[in-house]
């Protein structure tokens, strides 16, 4: 096995090789970073490239037709902002219109209420008032022979419910 290692040699440092102090090292990291940070440009190799007329063209073409786009797309954003703000704005008169109909609505339901109520404790008075329930219904139809409007012959009903009355007020 040692045989196999023998034939690696190892090369010694030489002395002279440039020893680097870590403190040295650390120092051109942070002053790149504080360039990076205040946007001082870092000195770099500028390398000049030549560009053909064709090529030139060709790249101020490009230049045109992406700040073409680059316009459309701005007045795509700005329809698209106007009717966003037109479909909000209608949507608040729509919600306006509705409450305030809503609100009519319900104070024309509290007028009718009322009314309805009324109207309730006016015929609760006038319930009270019959002794029998068969005179309130007497009351409710016409005793008379030719008071009833309708087609029909109901003089048998009429004398049914009168007899009925009677028989209770006995």
């Amino acid at each position: 096995m040692d045989d196999y290692f023998e034939d690696v040699t190892t090369q010694e440092v030489p002395s002279e090789a440039p020893q680097f102090d870590q403190g040295q090292i650390q120092q051109a990291q942070y002053d790149v970073f504080s360039a990076f940070q205040s946007e001082v440009p870092i000195p770099s190799q500028q390398s000049v490239v030549y560009v053909s007329p064709e090529q030139q063209i060709r790249k101020d073409k490009l230049k045109v037709i992406e700040e073409e786009r680059l316009g459309q797309i701005r007045e795509k954003d700005q329809q698209e902002r106007v009717l966003k703000q037109q479909k909000k704005e209608k949507g608040r008169e729509y919600l306006q219109q509705f409450k305030s109909q809503q609100e009519s609505d319900i104070q024309q339901r509290k007028v009718l209420n009322k009314q309805k109520q009324e109207i309730w404790f006016e015929n609760k008075k006038n319930h009270s008032q019959y002794k029998n329930s068969w005179d309130q219904i007497a009351s409710n139809i016409a005793l008379k022979d030719g008071e009833y409007p309708g087609q029909k012959d109901v003089t048998k009903m009429r004398q049914a419910i009168l007899n009925k009355r009677n028989d209770l007020t006995k």
